[in-house]
């Protein structure tokens, strides 16, 4: 049985999409429509909002320094790195109307993004130097992406595929999908080194190895939209959103979905987006009726 805590952050204008958690025990919520991000302070979960300037659209959130984090900031075509305090330095893409949207933290230090706008895959170095690079697909609304180590991995969403990159400099490699279209959007790498992402408008979660071998598994609702997706840290699985259906499912490195599945519809919120599983092992959810909820196993 799990255990809901409800934090209210926003209104439904405002829409929290993104959710991350940073080393400080802190958690990140981006209103993709309120031109802000959320942190909810590590001991008394209090909320405070961050605004990220006149016509911000915070997209992505993902987990930088222990206490900062990455916002893709679509609409004006940039990438920030955020923390308690505000803004520390705001990041342009190389290329107008790239429009960045999902946004991975590397080792390093480095970020890497999506540019939703123009099939392309951006850097933010070390340094702060921007670099751009083709994503290998024509109008594919390439949309999230995930790292492992110095591997990238994306979706496509419009394209029907999944894209992986060695070592983050060498050309893209398309895996295109068994289902056609079949939607991904959410991806994430699990601890048997393969990409698992969701399938929105096919309901089921896919596996894609890096050899191209492609796996996919029904959800038992197969109109549940499963939309964001995240690596267990306590290992064995991942975590997903079922957007359509208002619950948080998981699913097992055999491809075996848990039973029962968890159903966020009693916190009183709906539409179930990004997610992040914090060190304690609680899985926050956002969810853009205007809350995050953070879900106890």
């Amino acid at each position: 049985m799990s255990s809901i805590a409800v934090h209210e952050v926003a209104d439904a204008a405002s829409g929290p999409y993104s959710v991350a958690c940073t080393a400080d025990g802190a958690v990140w919520v981006s209103l993709v429509h309120g031109g802000a991000v959320v942190r909810l302070a590590p001991s008394t979960r209090e909320a405070e909002r961050l605004y990220l300037g006149e016509g911000a659209q915070p997209s992505q959130v993902a987990a930088a320094g222990d206490d900062s984090v990455w916002i893709t900031d679509t609409a004006r075509d940039q990438v920030l790195l955020v923390g308690p305090s505000g803004v520390i330095r705001s990041f342009a893409a190389a290329s107008a109307g790239a429009q960045p949207f999902g946004i991975a933290a590397v080792h390093d230090g480095s970020a890497w993004f999506t540019g939703m706008g123009n099939d392309s895959l951006g850097r933010v170095g070390i340094l702060g130097e921007v670099t751009e690079f083709a994503s290998g697909t024509r109008d594919g609304l390439v949309s999230m992406i995930a790292a492992s180590g110095d591997s990238l991995w994306f979706t496509a969403n419009r394209a029907n595929a999944v894209g992986y990159v060695r070592g983050g400099d060498s050309a893209p490699v398309i895996v295109a999908l068994p289902t056609p279209d079949a939607g991904p959007v959410g991806i994430t790498v699990g601890d048997d080194g393969a990409a698992w992402f969701c399938e929105i408008l096919a309901g089921a979660i896919g596996r894609v190895d890096r050899r191209g071998s492609v796996s996919e598994f029904a959800l038992p609702d197969r109109s549940a939209k499963p939309h964001a997706i995240v690596a267990d840290p306590a290992g064995g699985g991942c975590w997903f959103t079922l957007w359509g259906s208002d619950q948080l499912g998981r699913i097992g490195l055999d491809g075996v979905f848990a039973d029962p599945i968890v159903d966020l519809a009693p916190s009183g919120h709906a539409e179930p987006h990004g997610l992040a599983v914090d060190r304690d092992g609680t899985v926050w959810v956002a969810m853009e009726s205007g809350a995050v909820l953070a879900v106890s196993r």
